[in-house]
C-alpha cells in the first residue's frame, strides 16, 4: 500500500476523475466514440443484451466450473446441463437503455483499469489508488452518483428472511444498526449505485463483446492527462487470518488474567490444531504459487488480455508488467 505523500487525496482523486470525463460517462462525446451509429447498432450493448447461444454458453460454463470445486462421494449426480433449445426458449431480451448502460459498462470498465491490483500513475508520479476491489467499487459509485446521469435500474428486494436476520429482532447497539443500514443500502440502494455495481468490473461479462474500444477510450483520455498505467497478473493469495481472531479474543477478554481461563489439555489440544492449520496452510500457498505460475507461463504463449491491448494501442508500447514474469 504507498503511503499518503505518494497519492493522491479523496478530493484529487475526485477532480482528476471530472478531469478524464467532464461530461460523464455517459456523455454525448462517450456515446460518438464509442457508438457512432448508435447504442443498439454498437456490439457493446451485447454485454447488457447477451444472444440465446451467449447465455447458453455462460451457463453451461458456471455451471462445469462448479461441478470442479469438488464433491461429496454421497453428494447427489449433478443437475443436467441445460441445451442450447431450453435456453433460447425462455429468452427474452429487456429493452435497450442507452444511457445507463454505456454508463455502467464505462464504469465497470474503469473499475478494471483503476482496480484488479493495477496501479495507475498521475503525471507527478503519484498514484491514484482507490483503495481494496472493495473500495475502488465504491468510489466509482460515488464519482457517478454525482453526475447528472441517469439513475441505476430498480434493485429487486432481498427475500424477507435475510432483511430481518439483518435488522435483527432483538435491539440492537448504535454501532451494529448502523452497520446493518449501510449493509443493507447497499444491498438495496438508495437510488444511487453502491460498489455492488462495479466491484469485479466485467468479470461476469467480458466475453459478450470485445471491450478494447472502451479501454482504449479510457487509456485516451489517461495518456492526455499525464497518466501512466502498471499491469500486474491476477493472483490469488492464501490469507492467515488467525492473528486477528487472536486480537479480537484478547479484546474480548479485557483485563481478565490469562491465567484465570488456562487449561494444559485445551492448551496442547490448540497448540496441535494450530500445527494443522499451519501445515495445510503452507500447502495451500504451495500449490497456489504452482498454478499462478503455470498460468503465467500460459498467458505468455496466449495474446495479451484486452487491457494490454488497448494501452498498446494507445501508447505505442506495452505496459509494465506485461509480458508478466512468475
Amino acid at each position: 500500500m504507498p503511503d499518503d505523500a505518494s497519492t493522491l487525496d479523496d478530493a484529487e482523486l475526485h477532480a482528476e476523475f471530472v478531469r478524464l470525463f467532464p461530461q460523464g460517462w455517459c456523455g454525448a462525446e462517450v456515446m460518438r466514440e464509442l457508438a457512432p451509429d448508435g447504442w443498439t447498432a454498437s456490439p457493446l450493448a451485447a454485454v447488457y443484451h447477451p444472444s440465446a447461444e451467449q447465455e447458453f454458453e455462460e451457463t453451461v460454463r458456471i455451471q462445469r466450473n462448479i461441478g470442479l470445486l469438488g464433491r461429496r462421494p454421497d453428494a447427489p449426480p449433478p443437475p443436467p446441463e441445460p441445451t442450447l433449445e431450453e435456453i433460447a426458449a425462455e429468452h427474452v431480451d429487456s429493452p435497450y437503455e442507452p444511457e445507463r448502460e454505456l454508463q455502467e459498462l464505462v464504469g465497470r470498465c474503469l473499475w478494471d483499469v483503476f482496480c484488479d491490483n493495477h496501479d495507475v500513475v498521475a503525471d507527478d508520479g503519484r498514484q491514484l489508488d482507490l483503495g481494496s476491489m472493495r473500495a475502488g467499487g465504491g468510489f466509482l459509485a460515488e464519482v457517478v452518483n454525482k453526475q447528472d446521469g441517469p439513475k441505476p435500474a430498480t434493485r429487486p428486494e432481498p427475500p424477507d428472511f435475510l432483511m430481518k436476520m439483518m435488522r435483527g429482532d432483538a435491539p440492537q447497539d448504535e454501532r451494529t444498526a448502523a452497520f446493518m443500514a449501510e449493509m443493507i443500502k447497499e444491498m438495496v440502494g438508495d437510488g444511487g449505485y453502491t460498489y455492488l455495481d462495479f466491484y469485479m468490473g466485467t468479470s461476469m461479462a467480458s466475453g459478450r463483446a470485445d471491450l478494447t474500444p472502451v479501454y482504449a477510450m479510457i487509456f485516451r483520455r489517461m495518456y492526455a492527462l499525464g497518466m501512466d498505467w502498471k499491469y500486474h497478473f491476477p493472483r490469488l493469495y492464501a490469507v492467515d487470518l488467525r492473528p486477528l481472531k487472536k486480537q479480537l479474543d484478547e479484546q474480548k477478554q479485557g483485563d481478565e488474567p490469562e491465567w484465570e481461563s488456562y487449561d494444559p489439555s485445551e492448551s496442547f489440544a490448540e497448540d496441535r490444531e494450530e500445527t494443522k492449520k499451519d501445515e495445510e496452510l503452507a500447502e495451500l500457498r504451495s500449490k497456489l504459487d504452482e498454478g499462478h505460475q503455470e498460468a503465467v507461463e500460459a498467458a505468455r504463449d496466449r495474446p495479451p488480455p484486452a487491457t494490454v491491448r488497448a494501452y498498446e494501442a494507445v501508447y505505442g508500447i506495452f505496459p509494465e508488467g506485461w509480458p508478466p514474469e512468475g
